[in-house]
């Protein structure tokens, strides 16, 4: 609550500020204008003093009941609506931030159930039929289970790819510094060889996607046995037992590369995903984002709890079922608190995962970001993220 009171403090008082310093013009068109910079300052001067998630939460918590105190009018009607454009564009201003640097990520990866938000599994072995939202067959030879870290990496990965290969080739060369940057984490040995580790995981894992679709609008589902990374090259001198040098070569798989021409994507945001702590809140978030054109996006819970591996083979809670349902109501808190869903709620059954519901609405702000295809690589236009 303290984070809460600060923000409401900082708030009250550019409130003060914007409002002793807009009400001094009489002349309405340089008043309109000062207001609107005074407005971008103070906005801006808020994401910089308070945590991005108390903002968020403040928002959560109180934004509706400034709109409506707003609405009901009275001697407060000017304050309140100047605290209500405060929040407002400073809410904006760092959704700006989140989609600055989206990544083109494939939905055949995002929908099939590939990653655990359970790295370390509920007896030790991981399953290797996973039910989600497409189902899919592991083959790991380690017992290891691919984790949002690995999707991150391997977003990192396909931003790379398109920044770097304007010819559309599967290989393109890369250095660990240039994976950490877009994954917005600070370069130094320890995160090149988490790095390393989860290359290695991509390319040692074989996956069969069950439902594989070429392009957004195919015709036929597919079944499609393969690697989400096809050859990784590492290298050092000759004769030196280790110290690979930073620089290696990544080939992506046909299918994948097949799949950025057609444009069967969708944006995620990198940076945004640091911002969640638990893998089940990055998993959701990369989910939900894989249906980019819809506002709500409704869920079984026991599909959710096999899409991230809560269920083993036998498709059985690997914990109670409570446990589970405390998780998902805990990610979509985090997911509030970012900002990337405006509500979420259960529906249909009280009771277990079979007939219980969850539905996730977005904030408007995150539709139909714009998702990058190979053949627009070499085209100069300016992206709009937000039109008026």
């Amino acid at each position: 609550m303290d984070a809460l009171r600060e923000v409401d403090t900082q708030l009250n008082e550019m409130t003060h500020e914007f409002i002793g310093k807009t009400q001094r013009h009489a002349d309405p068109l340089k008043a309109a204008s000062i207001h609107q910079e005074m407005i971008e300052q103070l906005s801006a001067a808020l994401v910089q003093r308070v945590s991005v998630k108390a903002l968020f939460m403040y928002a959560n918590q109180w934004g509706e009941t400034l709109k409506s105190q707003q609405l009901e009018g009275g001697n407060d009607r000017l304050l309140l609506k100047a605290k209500n454009d405060i929040l407002e564009r400073a809410l904006r201003v760092k959704s700006v931030d989140y989609l600055r640097e989206v990544v083109p990520f494939n939905t055949n990866i995002a929908q099939h159930a590939l990653f655990s938000a359970n790295p370390n599994g509920g007896n030790g072995q991981a399953p290797t039929t996973v039910h989600g939202v497409r189902n899919v067959y592991i083959k790991q030879t380690t017992g290891e289970v691919l984790t949002t870290y690995e999707a991150r990496v391997m977003g990192a990965i396909q931003s790379l790819w398109f920044k770097k290969n304007v010819n559309g080739q599967p290989t393109i060369e890369l250095k660990y510094a240039d994976i950490l940057a877009e994954l917005g984490l600070t370069d130094g040995a320890a995160n090149y060889k988490r790095v390393q580790e989860a290359l290695t995981r991509l390319w040692n894992i074989e996956v069969t996607l069950t439902q594989y679709q070429r392009s957004k609008n195919a015709e036929y589902e597919e079944i499609a046995l393969t690697r989400l990374i096809d050859q990784i090259v590492f290298r050092r001198k000759v004769g030196t037992p280790s110290h690979y040098q930073y620089k290696f070569e990544i080939k992506l798989p046909e299918w994948l590369v097949e799949a950025n021409r057609e444009g069967n994507l969708f944006d995620v945001s990198l940076i945004l995903m640091n911002d969640l702590k638990s893998y089940l809140a990055q998993g959701l978030y990369w989910l939900v984002s894989s249906y980019p054109d819809e506002p709500a996006v409704t869920l079984e819970l026991s599909t959710l709890a096999g899409h991230f591996h809560f269920l083993d083979d036998d498709r059985e809670p690997i914990m109670p079922v409570y446990k589970i349902v405390e998780r998902i109501k805990q990610a979509c808190e985090e997911l509030q608190t970012v900002g990337f869903i405006d509500h979420f709620e259960f529906s249909g059954k009280k009771q277990g995962l079979l007939g219980r519901f969850l539905t996730v609405t977005k904030n408007p702000v995150f539709l139909n970001a714009p998702v990058r295809s190979v053949r627009e690589l070499n085209e100069p236009v300016q992206l709009d993220l937000f039109n008026a």
